[in-house]
This record gives C-alpha cells, structure tokens and sequence, in this order.
C-alpha cells in the first residue's frame, strides 16, 4: 500500500481519536472530527485529464474540502489557494507552490480549530441495483439514437 509522504505534515490531527484516513481518487482522504477535511494527492507531472492539459500538476498537493460559498475567505487567508479544475467545489493547494509547506502547516492549525469553512460530511454512496443500472442503459441508448437522429 502506497505511503502519503505529505502525511508527516498532519502529525497534529493524529492525536485526535477522530482521525483516520480512507484511500480515495488516488489519494488519501484525510478525516477529522467526523467530516472530510483534506486529500493528499501525491502525482507528479499529471498535468492532462481528458484530453485537457494544464500549467500545474492537477494531482499533486492537498484537496482541501470546502463548499463555494467558502473560497473566496479561504483564498485571502492562504494565498495558495486555488480552484481544483476538475472537483471545482474544493480549493487545491499545489505542492509546487513556494509557501506549500507553510500554508499546509497552517491550514492543520485552521482544521484543529474547527474552522467551519473546511469540512464536509462524508456522503454515503447508495449502490445502484441491476434493474437501476438497466433502466439507465436504456436511457442512454435512447438518448443517443436521439442525438444521431439529429445529425
């Protein structure tokens, strides 16, 4: 199982009983009293995602989980800060960024306070049954006998 080296910086949510991690989109999702609060992503040189290419390293650095109306405080408080281009609810901070390991140092110090702007509660993921997962196929068939009908 691959080891997090971007871990090492959340020594201090460690001590809390409410920390644990759970592997996700190729990352670690980081818990923390009961909500997501971060996903360590650890991929250099992923600069392509469906046939788009990007000026940075779109899986390398830390997801931090947060809601829109939360970004723009959260932007003037850790300048690093930027929109994820694909998962455009959440703010990503690049590992490539010269103030990486300070604003993460930090942004520890903000989870550890409770800070309500970072935080989601964990959805749980509903499995679709065969008959679910049918009707939907057919929907999908429909819809592109539609579309070349159009053409």
């Amino acid at each position: 199982m691959k080891e997090f080296l971007l871990e090492q910086f959340l020594e201090p949510l460690m001590d809390s009983d409410s920390y644990f991690t759970k592997r996700m989109f190729g990352g670690l999702a980081i818990y923390y009293n009961g909500l997501m609060v971060l996903i360590l992503t650890e991929k250099p040189g992923d600069r392509e995602w469906k046939g788009g290419t990007f000026d940075f390293d779109i899986w390398n650095g830390v997801l931090v989980a947060t809601s829109r109306e939360h970004h723009a405080s959260l932007q003037k408080d850790f300048p690093a800060l930027i929109n994820h281009p694909l998962i455009e609810k959440w703010q990503y901070l690049p590992m490539a960024d010269n103030e990486f390991e300070s604003q993460l140092d930090s942004l520890v110090e903000v989870i550890i306070s409770n800070d309500s702007r970072i935080g989601i509660v964990p959805g749980t993921k509903k499995r679709k049954s065969k008959k679910a997962k049918k009707k939907q196929s057919k929907k999908v068939k429909k819809l592109s006998k539609k579309t070349k009908k159009k053409l």
